[in-house]
């Protein structure tokens, strides 16, 4: 548990340190996840997210050590965005909520995934860890990387070969 508070510290550290990475024209950004997924590669992404008949803002998230891409779709509201994070096998939210960035379980008009599966393949340590990320406002990009290193200690160890 200190071990992943640690790495939690360290990545903040790193992002808030000037990881000025953007994203932009078919571009990536990369950077280290610090957990056993490996490196992180977010691109724009070609696969559309759908809600409301709308076709959302998608970035997929990839992992060097993951067989799978999340894709991340982006619900623009008044006053913040949301970040739909969303894996075969895992979904999960983050949003703002007066100033503060960070997790939620993910609103039931998001939803795809079946919630009792989600509650055993979330890590409530790390899930509660996460309500509040940071609370400066920062830059879609700088979201992206925030999410990139966060999401993993997310998922319980036991499921993370899924991805």
């Amino acid at each position: 548990m200190k071990t992943k508070l640690f790495i939690l510290t360290i990545c903040i550290a790193i992002l808030c340190l000037g990881a000025t990475a953007k994203i932009k024209d078919g571009k990536t950004m990369t950077g280290s996840s610090l957990t056993d997924f490996g490196r992180y590669t977010v691109i724009n992404s070609d696969v559309p997210m759908v809600h409301n008949n709308q076709a959302l803002k998608t970035y997929e998230l990839r992992y060097e050590n993951t067989n799978n891409p999340i894709i991340i779709g982006l619900v623009k509201e008044k006053d913040c965005t949301t970040f739909i994070v969303r894996s075969d096998e895992f979904e999960i939210e983050y949003t703002c909520n007066k100033g503060v960035f960070g997790v939620k379980k993910i609103e039931s008009k998001y939803q795809e995934l079946p919630k009792e599966e989600m509650a055993l393949k979330l890590n409530k340590v790390s899930y509660y860890s996460q309500r509040v990320i940071c609370q400066n406002k920062k830059s879609e990009d700088e979201l992206l990387g925030l999410i990139a290193c966060y999401f993993p200690n997310l998922i319980n160890e036991e499921y993370q070969a899924g991805l």
